[in-house]
């Protein structure tokens, strides 16, 4: 890609063109809004992973692991984030083009949303 070329162009072509690629991009949907929520709670508290982790009652690599958004967390994990953080999870998984349930739209509170549509389902994790 040349200099200059937007993330999201970048983005839209491996999707586009990379199966392997577009197949972990949807498994990690939930990983990713968890890590920048993360990330972006972190910053806002100026904390390091360390004392985040201290936080957490963790130690500092599975802030780590979490940050990466390699990995799915746990609910219990969720939970953990949720009682110690105050951070509030929404995750829906259906058939596609079948709109989340839940009231209102999340776009307007989510501080992270991800969106990943496939073949057959649409995945939607969002962080508040």
């Amino acid at each position: 890609m040349p200099i200059g070329v937007p993330f999201e162009q970048i983005l839209h072509d491996d999707l586009a063109e990379d199966p392997t690629f577009r197949a972990e991009w949807e498994r990690t949907a939930l990983a990713r809004a968890v890590a920048i929520a993360l990330v972006r709670y972190r910053a806002e508290h100026q904390l390091s992973q360390r004392a985040l982790a201290t936080e957490l009652g963790v130690r500092q690599p599975v802030i780590a692991r979490l940050e990466l958004g390699e990995h799915n967390p746990s609910i219990e994990t969720l939970r953990r984030l949720a009682a110690i953080l105050g951070m509030e999870f929404l995750l829906h998984v259906a058939p596609d083009g079948r709109s989340p349930r839940w009231p209102d739209p999340i776009e307007d509170d989510a501080t992270v949303q991800e969106r990943v549509r496939s073949g057959a389902s649409t995945v939607v994790a969002a962080v508040i």
